[in-house]
């Protein structure tokens, strides 16, 4: 590929989110997870491609591209991004705000300690964190196998109302052997590029690439 037509990969919001949300593996989440082991986007060429999916055929290289673009997990864009720096929790604070439509949004580890937090009165932060925490354990023994047997595609928890409409919603973010759990009031926003950093910052951090 040439300078002048220089193009990059990235995950889209839809494919970073397909990543994390539960801990069941395949090719397409491996090469996700070795895509967001980098910094930066990677540069869309022969060596990278080769080193995200695994494969030095070309047949098998194309096509595997082909097939994420047209699921929607992979994106090529025309300049490089760079996963944010700086100070990780200030990020995180940064990042989860975009996600609810009442600007309530938490973000735990599996052991119940909130790591990052908008909106959220600091006296519920312990409560809703263990609660959280709670709901990762049971999620990670328990929601694949119902989810098969009933034939659902969901992997969200959510306190409701009596007309069924969520009231606190509690969304696994699997990253490596680590479930976070993203609290949301309000209606998610998912489909925008906080997704790609939140899910990109949690896998260089605590995502394990060897695969």
């Amino acid at each position: 590929m040439s300078q002048e037509t220089k193009k990059y990969l990235l995950p889209t919001p839809a494919g970073a989110y397909y990543l994390a949300q539960d801990n069941s593996k395949n090719w397409q989440k491996n090469s996700l997870t070795r895509l967001l082991a980098n910094p930066t986007s990677v540069e869309l060429n022969s060596a990278t491609l080769a080193e995200i999916f695994k494969s030095n055929d070309v047949e098998t290289l194309n096509s595997k591209i082909e097939q994420c673009q047209q699921l929607n997990l992979m994106q090529v864009i025309d300049q490089p991004i760079n996963a944010p720096s700086g100070d990780f929790e200030d990020n995180l604070n940064s990042i989860i705000r975009n996600f609810s439509s009442k600007e309530k949004v938490l973000l735990s580890d599996s052991q119940g300690l909130c790591i990052a937090n908008f909106g959220f009165p600091t006296e519920m932060l312990e409560e809703i964190s263990v609660l959280s925490a709670d709901i990762a354990i049971m999620h990670k023994r328990r929601a694949l196998d119902i989810n098969k047997k009933l034939g659902l595609n969901s992997q969200a928890w959510s306190i409701v109302d009596a007309s069924g409409n969520s009231n606190l919603g509690f969304w696994p973010i699997n990253i490596g052997k680590e479930v976070f759990v993203l609290v949301i009031e309000g209606v998610p926003f998912f489909n925008q590029k906080a997704m790609v950093s939140l899910v990109w910052m949690l896998n260089l951090r605590y995502g394990n690439t060897d695969r």
